[in-house]
């Protein structure tokens, strides 16, 4: 596995799919909400815990990926695999509170989308004619320390 301690660039797939995905509206890295939500994440996941800037600039994505090579991109994103049902607990548990982080519009539709046998939890690099921010490893941030016992725990 490859990690950087930096902001990364990265080749990436237009959508991406099959992995845990979150997609945080109407916040930013300045939000004690969403750095405490990291924490969390990084104590569950290490350093698979990857976030950016939304192509709206006004939202966050946070992936749980790692960084491989591909022999046509070279270093790729790629999400880790997981079950459905474990991908739809995390992001049921973001929407709701305390969080209330993860868009619900989003997480309905991928309910349907899974209902169906569609791919789910995609996040785009391009929106709009606008493109999101590099992936930056959630633990080069300066998160508070958390745990996997506090998903639940009012503010």
């Amino acid at each position: 596995m490859i990690t950087f301690k930096s902001v990364i660039q990265v080749m990436e797939l237009d959508t991406m799919s099959s992995g845990l995905t979150f997609d945080w509206d109407d916040t930013d890295l300045s939000n004690p909400k969403v750095l405490k939500a990291l924490s969390v994440l990084c104590t569950e996941f290490g350093p698979r815990v990857w976030v950016r800037t939304s192509s709206s600039g006004t939202g966050l994505h946070v992936l749980i990926g790692e960084l491989t090579y591909d022999t046509l991109f070279g270093i790729v994103m790629s999400p880790v695999p997981m079950k459905l049902s474990e991908q739809m607990m995390w992001r049921k548990v973001f929407s709701e509170k305390p969080w209330n982080l993860e868009c619900v519009g989003r997480l309905f539709s991928d309910q349907v989308r899974s209902a169906e046998g569609f791919r789910t939890s995609r996040v785009f690099k391009s929106k709009n004619g606008m493109t999101s921010a590099n992936w930056i490893s959630a633990e080069t941030l300066d998160l508070p320390s958390g745990g996997a016992g506090e998903l639940h725990e009012e503010e």
